[in-house]
């Protein structure tokens, strides 16, 4: 049995292992695969590997926060997790797909540190003066080198490093149903909308309702299954793109799947090796 977390530890033992025991069981394995391919393996191929193994990394150990949160009854904050999940697995898919495309993916940074830069130069004048100025002056030449690959048509800089949109990037790496599901929930969540909100409600009582305050089973089936299913595609498209299985096989990845979420629903899709 995994240790019990240190928070709520009675919640650990009659609630967050029982009731997902099965999913305790075989997530090790699917840690040890992604390992296998990213932090134990060669040097990457190419700069389009390094980034994908990056974003396959960060999948891993937000899988592996997860499962933290989960284990002491915080699932919806965990389905926040589940979201940054399910965007590093599209994306990590997509580059795949579209290997010309990591440039834009990296020159976007230069970007988001213009956009700092003029932060600190607005609101913290005295912290900016401490930076090198060698290191500012490099940061906003590479700013305006890459700033024109980013231009929409008014001369405005797009919102994001890709001409399409995240929904678009998910059809295109097949995770289209998943999106239409998790990430409208766990958006929902992170924006704090009137749907996140609703989220919240654990049980009615009277004329009021009660929120799901930690620690608590809401949320947690969502969070860990949308985990659980963006890590899998996440070692399903390493090894596409290295041409060889994993270690385990994906067939038992995909074996220990089907066995922690024996019911159709719709945060878990069904495989099919």
């Amino acid at each position: 049995m995994i240790p019990p977390p240190l928070a709520h530890p009675d919640f650990w033992e009659k609630q967050g292992y029982p009731t997902f025991v099965r999913f305790w069981e075989v997530c090790n394995r699917l840690l040890d695969a992604l390992g296998r391919f990213t932090l134990n393996a060669g040097k990457p191929k190419d700069k389009n590997e390094t980034i994908i193994r990056y974003l396959c990394i960060s999948i891993g150990v937000s899988f592996a926060d997860v499962g933290l949160l989960v284990g002491n009854g915080c699932g919806l904050g965990a389905m926040k997790i589940a979201r940054t999940c399910l965007e590093s697995a599209i994306n990590a898919e997509y580059l795949r797909l579209e290997p010309t495309e990591y440039r834009q993916f990296m020159d976007w940074s230069f970007i988001g540190q213009h956009r700092k830069l003029e932060y600190m130069r607005k609101y913290m004048p005295g912290d900016l003066a401490k930076l090198d100025p060698k290191m500012v002056a490099r940061s906003e030449k590479r700013f305006q080198e890459v700033r024109p690959k980013f231009l929409l048509p008014n001369k405005k800089l797009r919102q994001s490093w890709s001409k399409i949109s995240l929904r678009e990037r998910a059809v295109k790496a097949k995770f289209e149903e998943f999106y239409g599901s998790v990430y409208m929930l766990c958006s929902e969540l992170s924006h704090g909308s009137f749907g996140g909100l609703a989220q919240y409600v654990e049980s009615f009582e009277g004329a009021g309702w009660q929120p799901a305050i930690a620690p608590s089973l809401t949320g947690c089936r969502e969070a860990l299954g949308a985990a659980h299913y963006c890590t899998l595609r996440a070692v399903e498209t390493l090894a596409a793109l290295k041409g060889t299985d994993s270690m385990p096989s994906l067939a038992v990845l995909k074996s220990d799947y089907d066995y922690a979420w024996p019911e159709k629903n719709d945060f878990a899709p069904v495989f099919t090796v």
